[in-house]
């Protein structure tokens, strides 16, 4: 055990200083409705984070990304594939599908700009996550079987937004069924080929086989450059080296303009990481720094032999040697020979331990005590498990760490519900649903991860059967929200134009069950519909004060929350030109997304601290109170 530790502690002695990447827009988010939250489908009623104008990160060529059940169970891509999943983030504005895969027994890996960088993408606009979940062994579209889902804690383990990863934990042990992949600290080679495994689009499993490899140069910028094709999804999905069968690096973003995708170097990762573990693959290219050779002492040392067949062997003895001059005690030099028993300097090795480590005269040794009896934690998993005349579904749930961690959730989701729910309606699920499953774990699983999303999804409205039904047009805006429901509080699933026609099924306080021209229906202000179509679009005049910002302070200014930037474009990437302040009035001239073009009309707008007062530019419009007339 000493020696064992004694070696750990000079292989971390050699160990990598992480190196950040030069920054890269990260891949991007394609969302799904919310009530398909647990489901391995998940439905587009709602899109969020680009919409439909979605393009390979790869600009070039064929889409080679094809279905990993394409292979049999026992080939080697099956094999490796069975520890990645579907990572499943349920915000305020939908569920936002990445990939992750699993390393240990309670931890998965994927990018930090998905968990919780969602919370800063503005094209999602999600302001909390909900929920979490690992999707592990969906590999048959529709095909629920065969799946496990895992309830995973939103909050990292350990996270950096520079590397762009973050270690989550799960609720129980994905390792048992479905494996791990080992993650490995090695120099990359130009044109070395690579698999990637994910769930692009929030599909079943594929791998990314063809022309997929190393770019020539294979690292640039402390990015490491591949020709996989990906797709929206893919963020977080491990790059797999051919050769080695091992992740070499996380995806986690691309660029059409140089026809080529991007990955952390796991290297980098794995020297930041306090909670990741690598594993050594002999012979291959290690990013470790050259160790220096040893210090002449004086002793003669043999040389190497003229023929070395393994150097990075050679290279890593060299430095346990050095290392072990260093500490200059006898668990190292014994924890050296363990590993170097035939290197070159090993005789010397073995004349100081015989020399100083061996005991002349055999010393009387008190036995050690005994060792303490085991504690068995006993605690009960939840507090009504020690509760006489359990049924079978309740013994079951106490006895499982996992289950009871799903348990505990759905009592939260019942106690901030997204919708009513009675006590009453609370009780008939447990005996009439959850009950029924008796001790079948799977089943239990499934109704309980259901229960919860059914709690943290609102109702939708459903209209009464209509009357009768005629035709309105859009008038008095020139786009027009579609709600799930009469009123602002329900979700936006579509927007029509001005001029567009709707058919009319029924109405209620103000708003009108329409059917659109794609067959949709949804929920309008009836405001906004005449019977007559418009011949003019009207011009909207906008105004908006600006909110959501501090008082402007040095303290504020130095935070940056006691100001909105005005740029040049509908982009973070627009060059600032000015800006304005808390209770600001300006003048909104146009909208493209979460941006506005406005003009300073009256505040400390005209006298900005920097910039020139008076220019027309655009601000973010989650700044902005908009009114339009």
């Amino acid at each position: 055990m000493r020696t064992s530790t004694a070696l750990a502690t000079l292989i971390a002695s050699l160990g990598l200083s992480a190196i950040a990447p030069a920054p890269v827009h990260a891949q991007d988010f394609v969302g799904f409705d919310r009530t398909s939250f647990g489901s391995v489908v998940l439905s587009r009623n709602q899109s969020a984070a680009g919409g439909s104008d979605i393009t390979l990160e790869l600009a070039v060529g064929d889409y080679n990304n094809e279905p990993i059940l394409n292979y049999s169970e026992n080939s080697v891509f099956s094999k490796l594939g069975l520890a990645v999943g579907r990572l499943d983030i349920l915000t305020d504005t939908g569920v936002y599908p990445c990939t992750a895969f699993i390393v240990d027994k309670k931890h998965i890996l994927t990018n930090n700009h998905c968990v919780p960088g969602i919370l800063e993408n503005e094209r999602a606009g999600a302001t909390r996550i909900d929920s979490v979940l690992f999707v592990a062994g969906y590999r048959q579209p529709g095909v629920d079987q065969g799946t496990r889902r895992y309830t995973v804690v939103p909050t990292p383990i350990e996270t950096s937004k520079d590397l762009d990863y973050s270690v989550l934990e799960v609720i129980g042990d994905p390792s048992a069924e479905f494996g791990t992949l080992d993650l490995v600290a090695v120099t990359p080679n130009d044109n070395d080929p690579y698999w990637v495994i994910g769930h692009p689009m929030g599909e079943a499993q594929r791998i990314s086989r063809e022309k997929c490899r190393a770019n020539a140069p294979a690292l640039s910028n402390k990015q490491l450059l591949h020709t996989c094709d990906t797709l929206p999804g893919n963020s977080g999905s491990p790059v797999i080296d051919a050769s080695l069968q091992k992740v070499v690096g996380l995806h986690h973003a691309g660029s059409n303009r140089d026809a080529v995708n991007y990955a952390i170097p796991m290297g980098d990762i794995l020297a930041h990481s306090k909670v990741l573990k690598g594993v050594f693959v002999p012979g291959a290219d290690d990013p470790t720094p050259t160790p220096t050779p040893p210090v002449d002492t004086g002793e003669t040392a043999p040389p190497p032999p003229p023929d070395t067949k393994d150097e990075t062997a050679v290279k890593l003895c060299d430095a346990l040697y050095d290392e072990a001059k260093e500490f200059s005690e006898c668990f190292a030099y014994e924890a050296y020979l363990q590993v170097c028993g035939d290197h070159p300097y090993s005789i010397l090795a073995k004349s100081y331990v015989a020399r100083l480590c061996s005991t002349p005269d055999p010393v009387e040794v008190t036995p050690p005590p005994p060792p303490p009896e085991e504690v068995v934690d006993t605690t009960p998993l939840l507090w009504w498990c020690t509760s006489g005349g359990l049924n079978a579904t309740e013994r079951t749930i106490c006895g499982d760490r996992y289950l009871a961690g799903l348990d505990e959730e759905m009592e939260r989701a019942y106690k901030s519900p997204a919708r009513a729910v009675t006590s009453t309606q609370q009780s008939v699920w447990r005996t009439g649903t959850r009950d029924r499953c008796g001790a079948d774990a799977d089943c239990i699983s499934r109704v309980v991860i259901d229960r919860i999303t059914y709690l943290k999804t609102p109702e939708k409205v459903t209209p009464p059967p209509p009357t009768q039904t005629y035709t309105m047009y859009v008038t008095g805006t020139d786009h027009l929200n579609v709600r799930s429901g009469p009123g602002t509080h329900n979700g936006v699933v579509n927007r029509i134009d001005f001029g567009d026609k709707v058919t009319v099924l029924g109405e209620s306080d103000g708003w009108n069950n329409v059917r659109l021209s794609n067959g949709q229906n949804g929920w309008v202000s009836n405001r906004y519909l005449a019977s007559n179509k418009p011949k003019e679009q009207p011009v909207a005049q906008c105004t908006a004060t600006v909110v959501n910002l501090n008082r402007y302070s040095s303290h504020t200014r130095n935070n940056g929350s006691g100001f909105l930037n005005i740029r040049t474009q509908a982009s973070t990437r627009g060059r600032i030109i000015s800006e304005t302040y808390l209770g600001d009035t300006v003048q909104v001239l146009n909208q493209s997304g979460n941006w506005a073009q406005i003009r300073c009309l009256s505040g400390q707008c005209k006298n900005p601290f920097r910039g020139s007062g008076g220019v027309t530019g655009w601000a973010s419009k989650k700044y902005l109170s908009i009114r339009c007339r």
